[in-house]
């Protein structure tokens, strides 16, 4: 249940207490990094000029800190049910790590429905198209109703599963190594610095697809209808 400890022991986190941590971890890391995620955008979408003021590197930074804890908290809600049910389906854990890809397969996808109207919210100011948030929300909903907050859907699911999987699989695949090497386990910042190692390697290559989500999500106007010409 919700409110049931995990591990047994009196300090053991609640599920809702681990779900706070995990979603307020993630929204952290995620503004924390937010100036490079400007660039990234500005790089990627197409028409942005390559002038940087100190203040472009907190466009879009509204709804990163609005949105990356739901988002974050959806994730691992699904992630540990989804685990839940899939332990129940495989009780001699013979197709652990495939439960574990599934899982967390199914996490992203349910987190999708805030991560991509924080996205198409977020790089469409990034980029220039729209100088806030408020003013992104208002013409975006009045340019394609409610569904154009999710302009890119199929691109940002393409992206995050993918990316949760690789990372799951270097991640592993690095602590193994680092067993073989040293001859024990990692320390917590070893794990760390080896997490973040394999997200990275993760990230570049995925990132055609980021390019292509971006480029999606960022599309203007005037770019959609000469697309539609064509």
């Amino acid at each position: 249940g919700a409110g049931v400890g995990v591990g047994g022991g009196g300090g053991a986190l609640k599920f809702t207490e681990r779900m706070a941590a995990g979603a307020i971890a993630r929204g952290v890391a995620q503004t924390v990094l937010h100036p490079v995620d400007v660039i990234r955008t500005r790089v990627q979408a197409k028409g942005v000029t390559s002038q940087l003021r100190v203040q472009t590197f907190l466009k879009g930074v509204v709804p990163q800190i609005t949105l990356a804890v739901p988002a974050g908290a959806i994730q691992f809600v699904a992630f540990e049910l989804a685990k839940e049910r899939l332990a129940e389906l495989d009780r001699d854990g013979k197709y652990a790590t495939a439960r574990q890809l599934l899982a967390g397969a199914i996490g992203a996808t349910a987190a999708a429905v805030v991560r991509v109207p924080q996205e198409v919210i977020k790089q469409r100011v990034q980029a220039d198209i729209f100088p806030n948030a408020l003013v992104a929300v208002r013409e975006t909903f009045a340019a394609g109703g409610l569904a154009g907050f999710y302009k890119g859907a199929a691109a940002t699911v393409s992206r995050d599963v993918p990316w949760n999987a690789l990372s799951f699989v270097f991640h592993g695949e690095a602590k193994a190594r680092f067993r073989a090497v040293t001859g024990r386990a990692p320390t917590d910042r070893e794990n760390l610095a080896l997490a973040s190692v394999s997200g990275m390697i993760a990230a570049v290559i995925m990132t055609p697809v980021d390019v292509v989500k971006t480029r999606i999500m960022t599309q203007r106007v005037g770019d959609a209808a000469a697309v539609q010409l064509r």
